[in-house]
C-alpha cells in the first residue's frame, strides 16, 4: 500500500486525517507524512484499519460491504509480481509482505479454505470480463490444475494468468483468454508442456482502492 492508496481508504472510510490518526495512535502530522510518501506504510497500520471496531468495510463499485469477524487471516501480498492476462510477464524476485484480512471479507469473496494463500496483482485485459486490468488476484498454491481453474502458470520465466484446459490424455494443453480478442496458448508437444509450471489456482479477485 502507498500513501495515495492510504489516503484513497482513509478518505472512503469518511475519516479526516486527526480522525484516523486518532484511530491508529499516531499524530495528524504522521498521517500527512504518510500519504505523501515521506513515512513507509507499516503492516501494523494495515493490520488496525482493517480490524477498526472489528469490522472490515470493502469498498467496491460504489458500494460498501460490512463484514463482522474477530478472525484474522493472513495472506502474503508480493507487490513486484504480475501475473499477465495477455502476453507474459517477466517477474524479478520480490518480498512478500503479509497482509492481514477479516475471515469474514475472505468468505464474502467466495473463498472456502485459508491455507497457503497468496496475492499478486493482474496486467492485461484478456481475461476481462472475469478480471479486471489491475486487480488483485488471491490464489491457493497448487503445482496441478482441473479443466477450467483459472491458473497463475509459468511457461519459460514467463507468468500468465489463463483459463486452464487439458486433452484428457495430455496430448494437448490449453491455456485460454476470456476476452474473445485475445489469443489462447496451445501447447501441443511434450516439450512445450514441460515447460508450462502451474503456480497456483485463483480463489477471489479484489480490485483496488
Amino acid at each position: 500500500m502507498n500513501g495515495e492508496e492510504f489516503k484513497k481508504i482513509r478518505e472512503k472510510m469518511g475519516f479526516s486525517q486527526p480522525k484516523m490518526a486518532e484511530e491508529l495512535g499516531v499524530s495528524t502530522r504522521q498521517i500527512g507524512n504518510l500519504e505523501k510518501g515521506i513515512t513507509p506504510i507499516k503492516e501494523i497500520y494495515v493490520e488496525k484499519i482493517s480490524s477498526m471496531h472489528k469490522k472490515f468495510d470493502e469498498i467496491r463499485n460504489g458500494e460498501t460491504f460490512k463484514i463482522n469477524s474477530n478472525d484474522s487471516i493472513i495472506i502474503n501480498f508480493y507487490p513486484d509480481v504480475y501475473a499477465a492476462a495477455g502476453g507474459g510477464a517477466t517477474n524479478g524476485h520480490s518480498n512478500a509482505v503479509p497482509m492481514s484480512f477479516d475471515k469474514g471479507f475472505l468468505e464474502a469473496l467466495g473463498l472456502k479454505q485459508f491455507k497457503n494463500l497468496d496475492m499478486i496483482k493482474v496486467t492485461g485485459d484478456s481475461m476481462e470480463p472475469f478480471i479486471q486490468n489491475g486487480e488483485m488476484v488471491i490464489l491457493e498454491r497448487k503445482n496441478e490444475a482441473q479443466n477450467n481453474d483459472v491458473v497463475v502458470a509459468n511457461i519459460n520465466g514467463q507468468v500468465y494468468i489463463k483459463r486452464y484446459e487439458a486433452d484428457p490424455f495430455f496430448k494437448w494443453i490449453k491455456l485460454k483468454s476470456e476476452n474473445e480478442f485475445s489469443g489462447d496458448i496451445l501447447l501441443e508437444n511434450q516439450e512445450e508442456m514441460d515447460a508450462l509450471s502451474i503456480i497456483g489456482i485463483v480463489r477471489a479477485k479484489i480490485r483496488p482502492f
